[in-house]
């Protein structure tokens, strides 16, 4: 890691934060504060509301009612007062000279007023006839996290949100509504972002604390908008604002703990000395002499040594902190700012595993009679230091009584060779240094012209630049025999390598929009245009034969330097918008919208292509007949949605054959230097199309105290575009993976499914709750292949640790994509009849060995005798919100939960195949016959398949229930705050992750991956930790 870089940019910020603090202090330090005072009542009983949110709009500062619904507040005139309440409608009030304010609030009859945004614009949420979710910033405030997907998971039905690692840094993988491509390309399932009106080529990484509302559109009719980048579903974000006034601050903080509680069950030094020598001899009575004497010499310090590697491995408690700050403010003549910065550190459970994140974002509004203009602009750099992918495997193969590692140490002495080898591994995996530094700098501007009240021109530009640098040292090691001298080293495989990257995107887009109303007749329609271009650049440069750890670099190794082009694309995405939307009194709702896509990564016959959409609602409630059920059910709405979005999830150039150089020939004696095609490509690319059905209803109860939504969809992918590995046969490149893929339209797939969501308000006396509940089901299923019935992708899909590296999952047509296709195991071979019978199918079969099911009864087992197994997809999805309020303290309580698929127990396998597992005391043996666990063989005889990657006997039910967390948290009053000048003040502790429950034995149930293939494999993951917190926030 570049410490130095990394301090200086710490510096730099760090300044910037502290210049920007002084001017917009001293532009406002003439302007005066004072005091406001008054009280809330609700309508229907005009009694005191005690716990009333009182906030300046656009800050967060403020402070809540008293027992007797009173309130104070330092405030400067001209400044707007936010004022609501659980059950209530939120009420605003702009203060001007008074001193005091009795306010009443409403009963919420009217939450479908609500304001979302959809794309290109925004609408009522009564109005909206899609499945649209609203977000606000206070849900995702109640994690202690770096990723915006962990703070959504389980918050909107349909959003699924799986964490691929609990490594520091991580992003969790997001779809909406199931997978919708096969493509492995990264982020090939993943939404669209939309950050500020500005789409992303790539998960922004916004902190939570930069984020003012998450607008999510699941139904394809509401995404059409967007065209081909639309087709996983739009996460529309928008930042936080300014607020006209004297500069506010907010600053909060948190600090904790992160706790492994779940670990792999591995023998201790005796245990593995019985199962090592006296085991192994009774299951091998033909053993020689000298082989047992080699495990005794193996074994010698069976009782001076007896390591726990997870001592060395794991960080038993590993802090994080979370640091944020914001600033807003403005001036009566229309301008407004607001500026957020943050840090954030997570040291990681696992060895050489960090994260530290510094954000920046600064912007600026002005608004008068005609004009609004708003500009953003945003910079964060990262730092993470990732662990070896395979250390958690090679810490299980790690025999407990071999002596221990010493840090300090490049060279290791070894009873055994077996040990020197795995000695070797560890030590690679356990000193493996891997560093990253991503730096991201974006901005935007709007630019917004009223023309009349009913015409309006919008226009958008903004882009961002990406760089990242990443450094790998796979360090020397020498492991020498002390009973023989040999010596094992890595010189070749010991290798430093830099890896530069970057990518940039721009985006503008230009738009009318017009609405009026004739009459009780109400019209509005939206026309423009966009474009987006996307470029990026990457290489690898390694140098192997390191000869100094110490000192990693280029010039600390020895051997060939070797150049490996990453990717270099470029291409550009055009769309005409259209959209038309029609009411009559709001009671009947019609949207018709389009894009008239272009995109430049097709051949020239395919380019372009129209994508419509259209919806309807009914709000039934709004009907003369119904006024009588409105005392009970006061709102019901029923929507229906027709969408047609394209896909284009391929990498750029498939179109185009691949010609590199290297390819020498003779002529005449000489060597030229020469080129040839080393991969094919497929100009007939056509565009991956989702058409989506969605029907949905929405109903709210006791004036909205109880709100029900539903829907449920039908979504068929057809011309699905997957990579095809080309046979070397064939032509392709033996040298890079991604010459060997040639994109292809393979098939169609299905997924349906129905979401549900469940809040109720309530309040008695003082005390106020808020309990939300989700629940959704999804249904993939491939319907159509036009290759093969079973399709492989090209490194996806592999089990690691096992004796063979096998492949366990696959597309095939009816089934999941990605589903587990293994053998089936049909128990022990505890009899002689067994045995005679097996050895049929197997002639190399012993007592104890596993057997596997002949599915196809042609005496042989083969591939094709491999069958459905079942899925890492989760068929349903739960979560549940359970938010209080009493006086000053406040509780939440998020839980979350998958059900209805399977996981690979990778980490089990690895134990088992090197006699590691605790359960493997109990194993197979003629004194033990009726075990389920096969014999293991050990080092000395293998050829069996007891132990292979690809049978069912590692598959788990993956299904989980998690708290994912608890917040109890208290409000100082404010009769306490006067003298100090604060205006509130809220400390709080916090649990996340404290409680899973679950029938996995492997380290965390919560198993995803960026490819499809690779959904449920558990590969030696990095498991997710426990946190445990505390915090606080002022407000000034």
């Amino acid at each position: 890691m570049n410490v130095y870089y990394f301090r200086n940019k710490r510096l730099k910020v760090a300044f910037i934060f502290s210049m920007v603090f002084f001017l917009t202090s001293f532009a406002n330090i003439f302007a005066q504060d004072r005091m406001i005072s008054g009280k809330v009542i609700g309508e229907d009983d005009q009694l005191p509301l005690p716990g009333v949110n009182v906030t300046i709009q656009g800050t967060s500062t403020g402070t809540i009612t008293d027992f007797d619904g009173k309130f104070s507040l330092v405030i400067e005139e001209g400044n707007t007062l936010v004022f609501s309440f659980i059950g209530m409608k939120s009420k605003t009030v702009t203060v001007k000279s008074q001193s005091t304010l009795n306010i009443t609030l409403e009963s919420e009859v009217e939450i479908l007023e609500e304001v979302v945004k959809i794309g290109y614009g925004e609408q009522k949420k009564k109005e909206i006839s899609g499945a649209v979710a609203h977000i606000k910033s206070e849900n995702l405030e109640q994690f202690t996290t770096s990723d915006l997907g962990d703070a959504l998971q389980g918050q909107v039905a349909g959003v699924s949100v799986t964490s691929a690692s609990g490594a520091p840094g991580e992003s969790a993988v997001i779809q909406i509504r199931g997978v919708s491509t096969l493509s492995e390309v990264e982020g090939a399932n993943q939404p669209l972002y939309v950050v500020d009106g500005i789409p992303q080529n790539e998960d922004p990484r916004l902190a939570p604390n930069e984020i003012a509302t998450i607008d999510i559109l699941k139904d394809l009719a509401s995404c059409a908008v967007y065209g081909t980048r639309g087709a996983n579903g739009v996460i529309l974000i928008t930042t936080k604002t300014g607020n006209k006034g004297k500069l506010k601050v907010s600053v909060d903080g948190n600090y904790g703990l992160r706790k492994i509680i779940t670990n792999t069950p591995v023998m201790n030094s005796s245990q593995q000395a019985y199962f090592d020598i006296i085991h192994q001899r009774a299951l091998n009575p033909g053993i020689s002499d000298d082989e047992i004497n080699m495990l005794v010499s193996r074994s010698k310090n069976n009782f001076k040594n007896d390591n726990n590697l997870d001592d060395i491995v794991f960080e038993d408690l590993a802090p994080t902190q979370q640091y944020n700050i914001n600033l807003t403010g403005g001036s009566d003549a229309g301008f407004t700012y607001n500026i957020t910065g943050g840090y954030f550190g997570q040291k990681g459970n696992v060895v050489n595993s960090n994260f530290e994140r510094l954000n920046f974002r600064g912007g600026s509004s002005y608004k008068s009679d005609k004009w609004t203009i708003t500009t953003s602009l945003a910079l964060s750099t990262e730092e993470r230091q990732r662990p070896s992918g395979n250390l958690l495997n090679q810490t299980i193969r790690y025999k407990p009584y071999m002596a221990p590692l010493d840090p300090d140490k490049n060279i290791y002495e070894s009873a055994s060779d077996q040990e020197a080898v795995q000695a070797n591994f560890l030590y690679q995996s356990l000193y493996f240094d891997d560093n990253e530094t991503r730096d991201r700098l974006s901005g935007n501007i709007s630019i917004k012209y009223d023309f009349t009240k009913w015409l309006s021109f919008t226009t958008n530009a903004g882009g961002n630049i990406m760089n990242r640098f990443r450094t790998r040292l796979n360090p020397y090691f020498r492991v020498v025999n002390e009973n023989t001298g040999r010596e094992f080293s890595n010189p070749n495989n010991s290798y430093y390598s830099e890896q530069v990257e970057r990518t940039a995107g721009f985006s503008w887009d230009g738009r009318f929009y017009a609405k009026h109303s004739f009459g009780d007749h109400n019209v509005s329609a939206l026309l423009g245009a966009s474009l987006e271009e996307y470029n990026g650049i990457s290489h690898t440069v390694q140098r192997r034969g390191i000869v100094d750890n110490d000192k990693p670099g280029f010039g600390s190794a020895t051997l060939e330097t070797t150049v490996t082009p990453g990717f270099n694309y470029v291409y550009r995405i055009i769309g005409t918008i259209g959209r038309l939307q029609y009411d009559y009194k709001g009671k009947y709702l019609v949207s018709l919208s389009g894009n008239y896509n272009g995109n430049s990564k097709f051949a020239e016959n395919n380019k372009f292509k129209f994508f419509p959409s259209a919806s309807v609602g009914w709000n039934i409630s709004d009907e003369a007949f119904f006024e009588g059920l409105k005392p009970t059910m006061n709102a019901m709405k029923l929507r229906a949605s027709h969408g047609n979005v394209g896909g284009q999830s391929f990498r750029p150039y498939s179109d185009l054959p691949t010609i590199r150089r290297g390819f020498d020939y003779s002529f005449n004696g000489n060597i030229y230097s020469g080129a040839a095609q080393s991969a094919f490509a497929n100009p007939d690319i056509q565009w991956e199309t989702s058409i989506q059905n969605n029907i949905g209803l929405d109903l709210a109860f006791w004036d909205n105290r109880l709100t029900f939504n539903a829907d449920v969809y039908h979504t068929t992918k057809q011309d699905m575009l997957f990579p095809i590995a080309t046979p070397a046969s064939a032509g392709s490149s033996a040298g890079n993976n991604n010459d060997k893929l040639v994109t292809l339209n393979v098939g169609n797939m299905v997924n349906q499914g129905f979401e549900l969501a469940l809040g109720y308000k309530g309040r008695v006396k003082k005390l106020n709750w808020n309990v939300t509940g989700t629940f959704a089901s999804n249904n993939n299923e491939i319907t159509n292949m036009r290759t093969e019935d079973f399709v492989y992708t090209a490194d996806q899909g592999l089990i690691y640790g096992a004796p063979n590296q096998s492949r366990v999952t696959t597309y095939a047509r009816g089934y999941e994509a990605g589903a587990f296709f293994l053998y089936k195991s049909d128990g022990i071979i505890n009899t002689e009849e067994k045995l005679a019978e097996y050895q049929r199918v197997n002639p190399a079969a012993r007592m104890g060995d596993l057997m596997l099911r002949d599915t196809n009864g042609d005496g042989q087992i083969t591939e094709a005798d491999k069958q459905y197994a079942g899925s890492g997809l989760p068929k349903y999805e739960a979560g549940l919100v359970i938010s209080l309020r009493y006086k000053n303290w406040d509780f939440m309580m998020n839980w979350f939960g998958a059900f209805g698929h399977e996981i690979m127990n990778g980490s089990k396998l690895m134990a088992y195949s090197e006699g590691r597992h605790l359960d493997q005391i109990h194993t197979w043996s003629p004194d033990n016959p009726y075990s389920p666990i096969p014999a293991y063989r050990g080092d000395l005889k293998q050829g069996t398949t007891n132990f292979r990657g690809d049978t069912d006997l590692w598959l788990e039910d993956g299904s989980y229930l998690r708290l994912k967390n608890v917040t109890l948290g208290y409000t100082v009053p404010k009769s306490k705050l006067k003298r100090a000048g604060i205006n509130s003040i809220r400390i709080y502790v916090r649990a996340q992750n404290p409680l899973t429950f679950t029938n996995y034995t492997g380290y965390d149930p919560e198993v995803g991956g960026n490819g499809v293939s690779s959904r449920g494999l558990d590969k030696g993951n990095y498991p997710i930790a426990a946190l445990y917190s505390t915090g606080f926030r002022f407000n000034f």
